[in-house]
């Protein structure tokens, strides 16, 4: 290994995340069903906690919370991959992977994200979700 990628490597560890700030719903069975039955706009984020690419997408929506007041209107909820990806459900909703954000509302799909960790585009969906 190359000891400029091992240091850059070990820096992105040390680095804090900022997902912390990003409130969020553990995704169960009732919590779905409860959110399913309401008028709110739910976004679900299909997500593993070994993948780079789920991290820097939540990231990425804790970045948009800090600077758009109007997202916090919605409703999040993380949904372990490790867990829920070989479920119904995920196959009933067509998630083929982890590293997706879904917006769902009374029921029906508004938007999604596939894999696509850039702040324009995880901004757009959310976007996207407001005006559903």
């Amino acid at each position: 290994m190359r000891r400029r990628t091992f240091l850059l490597s070990a820096a992105a560890c040390a680095v804090p995340s900022l997902s912390a700030a990003y409130p969020a719903q553990t995704f169960t069975p009732a919590i779905w069903r409860d959110l399913r039955g309401t008028d709110q706009t739910v976004v679900m984020n299909f997500r593993a906690s070994w993948s780079l690419t789920c991290q820097i997408k939540s990231d990425l929506i804790a970045e948009a919370l800090a600077e758009n007041p109007a997202y916090t209107n919605l409703t999040f909820v993380d949904v372990d991959w490790d867990t829920f990806g070989p479920s119904q459900m995920t196959q009933r909703l067509k998630v083929k992977r982890r590293s997706t954000l879904l917006v769902m509302k009374n029921g029906d799909e508004v938007a999604r994200l596939v894999n696509e960790p850039y702040a324009r585009k995880v901004r757009a969906l959310l976007d996207a979700a407001l005006a559903a």
